[in-house]
């Protein structure tokens, strides 16, 4: 079966660094969320590497994402982080509108028409089943 390379599909617009910028709600305060984001294909241009490297407040977190293609124009985001975390994400890159699903969790976000500069929102899915934002981010490619 052969899956279309994803250096050919949308995605290839993350290719680079970005200066990551934002912040994240931890109850009632505000934490200031700095760092770096890169994007780069590995495996025959069939996957994207997606590293961050940010600090969240005093705190800092390291992620590596594997994207890879699924059918149709979505793609599979599985993550680990520096905290022992993991998971898998759906992502959805459609004109300038870029869209992350995973359990419990969504982010929604927009490029600029030359696809340097995401800007966005992470959401969590409450106990009492409302989508409350708690990650406000930048993204800038440099």
């Amino acid at each position: 079966m052969t899956m279309n390379k994803i250096k050919d599909s949308n995605y290839h617009k993350f290719i680079g660094k970005w200066r990551t910028s934002g912040e994240v709600r931890v109850g009632a305060k505000k934490l200031p969320l700095v760092g770096v984001d890169s994007y780069e294909f590995i495996l025959n241009d069939n996957c994207i590497l997606h590293k961050a490297d940010v600090h969240i407040g005093g705190e800092h977190s390291e992620t590596f994402e594997m994207i890879t293609m699924l059918p149709g124009d979505k793609v599979k985001m599985q993550y680990a982080n520096s905290r022992g975390e993991s998971g898998l994400m759906t992502g959805n890159l459609i004109n300038n509108m870029f869209t992350i699903e995973g359990d419990g969790i969504k982010f929604n976000g927009q490029m600029n028409n030359d696809y340097s500069v995401l800007v966005g929102h992470w959401y969590l899915l409450s106990e009492n089943g409302d989508w409350e934002q708690f990650i406000t981010l930048k993204l800038e490619k440099y």
